[in-house]
């Protein structure tokens, strides 16, 4: 097959883009679109048709290797030509995406698990918080606070904050923690959450009090939650299944 693959603004394969994560069993969290919203994007053709797309953040990471059906019997071909391309060394692959998968698997040299995904569980197994708790709605005043406490984890913190992403978890009118909340450039029924919990009120169940609320909001609000932690933060993983949430995908990082 005489393939090529054209570079493309994310906008022009964005509806294809969509189209693929809504046909996945799983969702992904805002960390992965984060890097295939900057990642360098590119339309495969053969001759003048269509064939799928594909996505290569920083030169070096594969980010998406979607094959349209008809086309798919040459998906090793297809994946061995993105392998050449810029200066591609590795792959961000969720185990939701059975195609790429199987053949950012084949040539694999090394295969890291780099983080859990999470997704809420029915409304009939999530836990509930107290009247003591509440989450509020951070506000400009309150950068310079959650900067002091958290750091760099809500950068950039300014535009987060304008964006009506960060929340001050209270309890019992006192700040103990923070959380997020972000809707998803691809899903319009999904955001991604998660939390921080202020130093001096760590092991009080602030972590799991934020989350849990989180996925009430996105509850009410029509939307799926989903979050996800790094494969190594088991701090993390035990805060989000105490609330309820569970993990039926990981992201990959396969070396080749």
């Amino acid at each position: 097959m005489n393939e090529q693959f054209m570079p493309v603004a994310l906008a022009d394969i964005e509806t294809k883009v969509r189209q693929h994560l809504e046909s996945l069993p799983g969702s992904i969290d805002s960390f992965l679109e984060q890097h295939i919203q900057a990642s360098n994007h590119y339309l495969i053709t053969a001759g003048s048709e269509s064939a799928g797309f594909a996505s290569i953040y920083d030169s070096t990471l594969i980010t998406q290797f979607v094959v349209d059906e008809p086309f798919r019997k040459y998906g090793q071909q297809l994946f061995e030509h993105l392998r050449r391309m810029e200066q591609v060394q590795s792959a961000f692959v969720p185990t939701c995406d059975e195609f790429y998968l199987a053949h950012a698997l084949d040539e694999y040299r090394q295969l890291e698990k780099q983080a859990y995904l999470f997704r809420s569980a029915p409304s009939s197994m999530r836990s509930a918080v107290g009247w003591h708790w509440a989450l509020e709605l951070a506000s400009a005043g309150d950068a310079e606070f959650i900067q002091r406490h958290a750091g760099d984890f809500f950068d950039p913190l300014e535009q987060r904050i304008e964006a009506g992403e960060l929340f001050l978890t209270l309890r019992q009118g006192e700040c103990a923690g923070f959380g997020s909340l972000v809707r998803s450039a691809f899903h319009a029924d999904v955001a991604s959450i998660g939390m921080f919990t202020v130093e001096s009120h760590r092991h009080k169940g602030v972590g799991t009090a934020t989350i849990t609320m989180l996925i009430e909001k996105c509850s009410t609000t029509g939307l799926r939650a989903v979050a996800g932690c790094a494969y190594s933060n088991h701090l993390s993983k035990q805060t989000l299944e105490r609330a309820g949430m569970y993990s039926p995908t990981r992201l990959l990082r396969v070396e080749f």
